[in-house]
């Protein structure tokens, strides 16, 4: 069988207010059957995990079939709408996206997507975007991505409704994850969370990393040491 793929790169869409410099591109690939991406059975590895036991046969009878995406970005893109998205279920492969919502004159970070982290992408939803929330690619970064919207007769539609379903109860339990999280005692979670995220901690602006702790730049100072002291 040939190799089928569409590509579609660096195009706009929607109104892009310079003022923000809000880059919106994406780059769409699509490989069929035996030419999905190199990554795909790892990745289905992960769908699997995230379908509810009693459905996991869907994925087993039904694997062959399934058309999975990749979308790659460059680091630098600042996206505030990703409805290429919408209805998918996503997994970063490789790289790193950094979620943040602009107070005042400050960028601040909420949370961070990096490799084998599923994408929530309603949080930059055009509808459902109250707080100026961008996605910030900080590493040239793969997405992986399976398409659920399925009608009518299709024989996906189990799977698809299945990981539907999983992915909005994941959804739910991620954030509250991440208010968990500022919580937990500052010192240990930050030293943690930095040698768990040393690229990322090394993108960011000490002020906003400082920020995105909920420590201040001094305490910021000690716990990088701290961390590399551990490395």
């Amino acid at each position: 069988m040939t190799r089928f793929y569409l590509f579609i790169n660096q195009y706009l869409k929607g109104v892009i207010s310079p003022e923000k410099d809000i880059r919106y591109i994406e780059d769409y690939r699509r490989f069929i059957l035996t030419n999905q991406p190199p990554h795909t059975a790892v990745f289905f590895k992960f769908v699997q995990d995230l379908l509810h036991p009693d459905d996991r046969y869907l994925l087993n009878t039904n694997e062959k079939k399934v058309e999975v995406q990749t979308f790659n970005l460059s680091k630098g893109t600042i996206l505030c709408n990703t409805s290429f998205l919408d209805g998918h279920i996503s997994m970063v492969i490789d790289g790193a996206i950094g979620v943040c919502h602009r107070l005042d004159a400050l960028l601040n970070w909420s949370h961070f997507y990096v490799e084998k982290s599923w994408l929530f992408n309603l949080e930059i939803h055009e509808e459902l975007n109250k707080m100026d929330t961008t996605w910030h690619v900080l590493e040239d970064t793969q997405i992986y991505s399976i398409d659920t919207n399925v009608f009518g007769q299709n024989e996906l539609k189990d799977l698809m409704i299945a990981l539907s379903l999983q992915r909005s109860l994941l959804c739910s339990y991620q954030y509250q994850h991440y208010i968990n999280n500022h919580g937990l005692d500052r010192h240990e979670y930050s030293v943690n969370w930095i040698k768990s995220n040393r690229k990322v901690a090394a993108a960011l602006p000490r002020k906003e990393l400082a920020n995105f702790l909920g420590i201040s730049n001094s305490s910021l100072k000690t716990y990088l040491k701290e961390a590399m002291e551990d490395a």
